[in-house]
C-alpha cells in the first residue's frame, strides 16, 4: 500500500517537474525536429550559466548564507549535469537526422532519374 502511492505520488511530480520545469521544457524543445541544431548550443550555455549559478549560491553558503541556499546548490549542479549530458546526445541526434535526410535526398533523386529514365523511353518508343 506505502510503496504503490509512493510510485503514484513519485509519478505524478515526474510528470509536473517533466512539464513544467524551465530546463526540463528548453531540453524538451531541443529534441524536435526543428530545435533539434540548437541542441549543442543550448547545452553549453545552460550548462555554463547553471555552473556559475551553482558556484555563487555555493559562495552565499560558505560566507555564511541561510541553510536553504543548499537546494539551489543542488538543483543548480543537476542541472549542469542534464545540460552537460545534453551535448553529446544532441551532436549524435543530429548527424542521426542529417544522414536520413541525405538518404532520403539520395532516394528521391534516384527515384526521379529512374521516372524521367522511363518517360524518355516510352517517348523514344512511341508508347
Amino acid at each position: 500500500m506505502i510503496f504503490a502511492a509512493s510510485w503514484a505520488v513519485s509519478t505524478r511530480l515526474h510528470n509536473l517537474f517533466r512539464r513544467f520545469a524551465p530546463s526540463n521544457i528548453l531540453i524538451r524543445r531541443t529534441q524536435t525536429r526543428t530545435g533539434i541544431k540548437w541542441g549543442p548550443l543550448v547545452g553549453v550555455a545552460a550548462a555554463v550559466l547553471y555552473g556559475l549559478l551553482m558556484l555563487a549560491t555555493a559562495t552565499v553558503l560558505r560566507k555564511g548564507g541561510p541553510g536553504w541556499v543548499d537546494l539551489i546548490v543542488l538543483l543548480a549542479f543537476w542541472n549542469t549535469v542534464k545540460f552537460t549530458c545534453l551535448i553529446p546526445v544532441s551532436l549524435v541526434r543530429l548527424v542521426r537526422v542529417r544522414h536520413q535526410e541525405r538518404v532520403l535526398q539520395r532516394d528521391r533523386q534516384a527515384g526521379e532519374e529512374l521516372q524521367r529514365a522511363r518517360i524518355e523511353r516510352a517517348v523514344a518508343t512511341g508508347c
